[in-house]
């Protein structure tokens, strides 16, 4: 009976999506012979079909194909009608481009429909922006702005009445917490969000709590405690409904099969994601996928087969998540923040020029009044009248153009702040991914007028993820701090040491050779060895995995990062040793 229900909805949705096509036709050709007024009236229909041919797509996940009538409709809107487009568009827009995996894309037409979401208080919209801006940095695990966006999606919802979104949000507040490792934080929200989705009518949402509690102990290394949680939430998604939401059950169940050693049923969960996201064409699933067939095929020795999978992973993540687009991203931010900050200022004079029209009004009426009264006898109060409400709306105006001057002072300290963040890391103090890759092209250039060699060395602290659960993240970022201390004292002034991300950081050891970067790596490795690292009176052992790759001719500097990063990979699974260059 579900099987006859199910096909007679897919031979409907098939028959409505011919007969818009059939109509979206239909208006394009009206539109092509009407004038005037009439072919405004044609546009805005050609639009709303456009619209719902685009809902009608994104209802059944095919994303991709919500796209062209979207972005038709968005045109119209900008270039025939000469209109802003709707938050609703943008919205839509944005979450296709979001799944598709497309993030620079996704968050300039996220951050656009909140903006329109803003100026016309549509707080559907406003929360549900929020929260895709949210999402957005959370997967470029930019997790400080992806907390702001969600709390503020959370509160919009709450003041909008929609549950829907209010657990939504509260949900990934907790995945945030996990992404960072901080469990105990993320455990609260995981554990309401659920309790909330069990009573809330939406299996869809109850599924998606299901898993992200799963994923939650999966990330504990509790895989004995995930599996039932995927489980769960796997058979509600085969019974509503939802094919991204089932490859993402699959990989995590498959990582769940791995880590207890059962990988053929890992196996099996793999191969049934894998046309599922090659169809869809979500190639962030899609990396996440190969990097597990990776990982499985490690567990079963299986390691030439295991190194195929590494390397599709690294080219699809790589064309995903590289530098350019994390760099267009912040810049799309900057704009949005800056824009808002303008529209704010903006708002402030509007304010200001309707307060003086409004004393301006109230002035001539009271004039008015006192001339037909007191015209002889009251002249002299009359005019003392008028030089206070001059006094005072000058008092106002002064007012209000300091609260302007206020206005530009932060908004001049926020940039002086935004420059400074961007290029240092805050924990510890040294540069950041960004300020590193700049100095990095620096002396690649250097290199090719005077062929002086130089080294790239990565490292990462070993047991950092065992400090931080058994003495907590106090301990974590002291052994961040005491470590990034000890590489800038034992390098020299011409070097440059740069946190990475997590517990990874970079050296740069300009006119250094392989062998002469081994031997600096050495005495790191054995100062961290044999330090005295002590937190709370408890002897912290650390060590670290390290690897090493010369610039050379011939090769690129993703090239050379990248050959530093697998040295390291090998250098942690072979001891800790300094691994030479390839």
């Amino acid at each position: 009976m579900k099987k006859n229900s199910a096909l007679l909805l897919l031979i409907f949705c098939l028959a409505t999506a011919a007969l818009a096509g059939d109509g979206i036709e239909a208006l394009k050709r009206e539109l092509a012979q009407a004038t005037g007024s009439a072919r405004n009236v044609v546009a805005r229909r050609l639009v709303a079909a456009l619209n719902a041919e685009g809902d009608s797509y994104q209802k059944r996940n095919e994303n991709k194909e919500s796209l062209p009538p979207y972005l038709e409709a968005l045109a119209l809107q900008e270039k025939e009608l000469g209109e802003p487009p709707s938050a609703h568009l943008l919205n839509r827009i944005g979450l296709a481009e979001l799944i598709l995996g497309d993030y620079d894309k996704a968050l300039d037409f996220l951050l656009r429909a909140l903006a329109a979401a803003e100026k016309n208080n549509e707080r559907t919209y406003i929360t549900s922006s929020s929260y895709l801006i949210g999402y957005v940095h959370r997967d470029l695990r930019n997790f400080s702005l992806s907390l702001n966006y969600f709390n503020a999606a959370h509160e919009a919802a709450l003041a909008a009445g929609d549950q829907y979104y209010a657990i939504m949000s509260l949900n990934e507040i907790g995945n945030v917490y996990v992404y960072q490792e901080q469990y105990d934080k993320a455990l609260p929200y995981k554990e309401k969000s659920l309790e909330l989705a069990r009573k809330f009518a939406n299996r869809k949402l109850l599924a998606t709590c299901l898993h992200d509690m799963g994923h939650l102990h999966l990330m504990q290394d509790q895989a004995a405690k995930a599996l039932p949680y995927f489980q769960e939430a796997l058979a509600i998604s085969r019974e509503v409904g939802g094919q991204r939401e089932i490859i993402i059950i699959l990989i995590n169940t498959a990582d769940a099969n791995r880590r207890m050693g059962r990988f053929n049923a890992g196996l099996a969960c793999l191969d049934e994601a894998l046309p599922l996201a090659e169809k869809s064409g979500l190639a962030k699933l899609l990396s996440d996928i190969l990097e597990t067939y990776s990982c499985i095929h490690e567990g079963m020795k299986n390691y030439p087969q295991a190194l195929v999978y590494q390397r599709r992973y690294q080219e699809l993540r790589e064309h995903l998540f590289n530098e350019e687009k994390a760099k267009q991203t912040a810049e799309m931010q900057t704009r949005f923040e800056v824009e808002k900050k303008q529209r704010e200022n903006e708002l402030l004079r509007s304010e200001k020029r309707i307060a003086s029209l409004a004393l301006a009004k109230q002035r001539n009426q009271r004039n008015f009044l006192f001339f037909l009264a007191l015209l002889i006898l009251l002249l002299t109060a009359l005019l003392y009248t008028r030089f206070r409400i001059k006094a005072r709306a000058n008092r106002e105006l002064e007012a209000a153009n300091s609260k302007i001057s206020s206005q530009q002072a932060k908004l001049r300290e926020a940039y002086r702040n935004m420059e400074d963040l961007a290029g240092h890391d805050q924990l510890t103090g040294l540069s950041n991914r960004r300020a590193f890759l700049e100095e990095l092209e620096r002396e690649a250039k250097r290199f090719q007028r005077e062929q002086k060699p130089f080294t790239l060395v990565m490292t990462d602290l070993v047991g950092l993820k065992a400090v931080n659960d058994t003495l907590g993240h106090d301990a974590g970022d002291f052994v961040l701090r005491a470590a990034a201390d000890l590489f800038s004292r034992s390098l020299r002034a011409q070097d440059t040491v740069a946190r990475w991300g997590g517990d990874e950081f970079l050296f740069l050891l300009p006119g250094t050779t392989a062998q002469g970067a081994q031997v600096i790596c050495a005495s790191i490795q054995k100062k961290i060895s044999n330090g005295d690292f002590r937190f709370n009176g408890n002897h912290l052992q650390l060590a670290v995995s390290i690897g090493i790759a010369t610039f050379r001719a011939g090769i690129s500097i993703e090239e050379c990062l990248r050959e530093a990063d697998q040295e390291m990979y090998r250098s942690r699974r072979c001891g800790h040793e300094p691994a030479d260059e390839k």
